[in-house]
């Protein structure tokens, strides 16, 4: 069997990054649950006598046979879906993914090994002369394409707190703030020091379970498999180059005690963000 789409024909689209329009049903990115989910579709193609017939040759196949065809089409539509998106995902407010691999063909090569070595497919109902495949690709995945160095410096120790509380998770409520999400954003305090980012965070677990986990409301959020049973809340002040900035009090209290240091190197922070 062919392959589901060339090696080369992934690096030329990731080299020229021609993202066509995509509807929310053909491709979308799962923030909260960390996954990119894209759909295909294809027909099978009936001549005017009524026979199946292979698109290519022209010629009259099994109908079994020409459903094998369009299945393995709507593969291909699938992937190039997947594709065009992931051009669009934000590593951080600053940077598309569509901005790294324009000039870097070793990430190139890493997102088409992603694509062809992580998707899961699924056939879904279409009708009789129709297939419809969705792919499932685990969004975390993608970071280890990226060649991003997470050097993993301890989080700063604070003294300044007159008494500690143990805590779960982070959950920053960024409503009317327009944060987008994204793999590696950070979270700033009021002087603009970043007090969660990259550089602290535990790398194989942003590969697995995302740095930060994106909900809509509070309910999602406290019920995220993140959150634990304690989690603290905050709500963010303001926007500072597209990562939320909280309070100065607020960080004193996730500082207080070296437990909550290790949820947040354990990447369990939560973003609620407008839906």
């Amino acid at each position: 069997m062919k392959p589901l789409i060339p090696f080369i024909l992934f690096l030329f689209i990731f080299s020229f990054v021609s993202v066509k329009a995509i509807t929310p049903s053909e491709a979308r990115v799962d923030w909260t649950n960390g996954f990119i989910i894209s759909d295909g579709k294809s027909s099978i193609v009936i001549n005017d006598s009524g026979s199946a017939t292979d698109n290519e040759t022209g010629k009259s196949i099994s109908y079994s046979s020409a459903r094998v065809l369009s299945y393995q089409k709507s593969k291909e539509k699938a992937l190039l879906n997947a594709a065009d998106i992931i051009n669009q995902i934000q590593v951080d407010p600053d940077t598309k993914i569509g901005n790294l691999i324009i000039n870097d063909k070793i990430i190139r090569q890493r997102i088409s090994n992603y694509l062809h070595e992580y998707a899961i497919f699924k056939e879904l109902p279409a009708g009789y002369l129709n297939t419809s495949c969705r792919v499932e690709l685990k969004l975390g995945y993608l970071i280890d394409t990226l060649n991003i160095q997470f050097p993993e410096n301890n989080f700063p120790i604070r003294s300044d707190n007159d008494f500690s509380t143990k805590y779960t998770s982070l959950i920053i409520d960024t409503r009317g703030l327009n944060i987008k999400p994204a793999l590696l954003p950070a979270v700033v305090n009021e002087s603009g020091l970043e007090i969660y980012s990259r550089n602290n965070i535990s790398g194989k677990i942003a590969v697995k379970h995302l740095a930060v986990s994106y909900t809509n409301s509070e309910r999602e959020a406290v019920n995220h498999k993140k959150a634990g049973k304690h989690p603290f809340y905050c709500t963010a002040l303001k926007s500072l180059n597209g990562n939320p900035v909280i309070s100065d009090d607020d960080v004193k209290r996730i500082y207080s005690h070296k437990d909550n240091l290790i949820f947040l190197k354990k990447c369990r922070v939560i973003f609620i963000i407008d839906r």
